[in-house]
């Protein structure tokens, strides 16, 4: 894509003078991540020795896996004090992204179309892996002001396999700021059309109060993000109306106020009620979940629609959890959650070919 389109980033501008980084020497970044210049290009020239890939699987959803980068040592360090000292003071995040933002949440994401009567969702498809690693370097270049060696540094501690991945602390801001001009231009369109636009990470949600699959949006959108490099799937866009058919990030608008999906509170309740039975000693249904999983999901309803807080809290007061747990230990049951597994290790002459010689020194020079 990066090779037969017109680059979406080869003259963007500064994302603001007040987010400039603007780290010109690397003894300066030397500095900022505790290292050496001898330690930096070590762990540089074999990145192999920090990653593994592992495999999230989700009980609820056995078909689908994806795959989670796991970063250690000396890398997640650098990584971590990267995002901590110069990406999380220095940027400011989109103001209609809401995924992986301080004060932002699901519901910060949805209360802006609380207003609406009728919805379009799509999302990026391959978001992450789908940030190519020349994209990361001129966004250190161009818009935070960083020399090409400075950038060419914080772009390999930032990518994998070529581009940003799941896993790695700094991909969603570095995600967020690819996408600022997208989000500038959605919410430009939106405005002139009496349209709400929230961007919770590669979910996008338009809202309005007509209805929009016959309006073009759809179209509009690919076409925006296509120019900036990304794409959707024509497949999962979805129309409807709020108080219907579409939830958005898994709420529901409930006559102005936000719910979570009634599955969700059913199926809450046939959990705690099922924790009940196996404490008189009675059939369990299944599957196991321990108090704390049960509890966190109950607050998570209460925090979502405060409503449903009375209800919520006494039916899980009501249950003698000691006996819970002792009854699960005599059955010998085990909690179902999602879990991470290493993915089959890749030949490391191949990982080290992907991961490590992603930026050659003629990087800039193909601008």
């Amino acid at each position: 894509m990066e090779g037969t389109r017109k680059d979406p980033d080869r003259k963007a501008s500064p994302v603001g003078g007040s987010l400039m980084i603007g780290i010109r020497q690397v003894k300066h970044l030397v500095a900022i991540l505790d290292t050496t210049p001898e330690e930096l290009k070590a762990v540089l020239d074999s990145p192999e020795s920090f990653y593994e890939e592992l495999i999230l699987r989700d009980p609820k959803k056995p078909d689908k896996q994806r795959i989670v980068v796991d970063v250690q040592g000396t890398m997640r360090a650098y990584q971590l004090r990267l995002y901590k000292r110069v990406l999380l003071p220095k940027l400011a995040p989109s103001m209609h992204s809401h995924g992986g933002v301080k004060n932002r949440s699901i519901k910060t994401n949805a209360e802006p179309h609380l207003r609406s009567s009728h919805a379009f969702k799509t999302d990026i498809s391959n978001y992450y892996p789908s940030i190519h690693h020349s994209r990361i370097y001129r966004l250190f270049t161009n818009s935070f002001g960083c020399s090409p060696d400075v950038a060419r540094i914080c772009t390999r501690i930032c990518t994998y396999h070529h581009h940003l991945a799941l896993g790695l602390i700094t991909s969603p801001i570095l995600a967020d700021q690819i996408l600022r001009r997208v989000d500038r231009r959605i919410a430009g369109l939106c405005a002139k059309n009496q349209l709400v636009y929230t961007r919770y990470v590669d979910d996008i949600t338009i809202s309005g109060r007509y209805d929009l699959e016959k309006s073009g949006f759809a179209r509009l959108i690919g076409e925006i993000l296509q120019e900036d490099g990304f794409k959707t799937n024509p497949e999962k866009n979805l129309f409807g109306l709020l108080e219907r058919d579409l939830t958005i990030t898994n709420l529901r608008m409930v006559r102005g106020h936000l719910d979570v999906r009634l599955e969700y509170v059913d199926e809450l309740i046939r959990q705690i009620d099922d924790a009940a039975s196996l404490a008189r000693g009675d059939e369990f249904e299944g599957p196991y979940y321990t108090p704390g999983q049960i509890l966190g999901r109950v607050r998570f309803v209460c925090w979502v629609n405060p409503g449903r807080r009375f209800d919520l809290i006494r039916r899980f007061r009501s249950i003698q959890w000691q006996e819970v747990r002792a009854k699960a230990r005599e059955r010998k049951y085990e909690a179902e959650r999602k879990t991470l597994e290493p993915k089959v290790p890749k030949a490391v002459a191949d990982v080290t070919t992907e991961v490590g010689l992603y930026l050659p020194e003629t990087e800039s020079k193909r601008e």
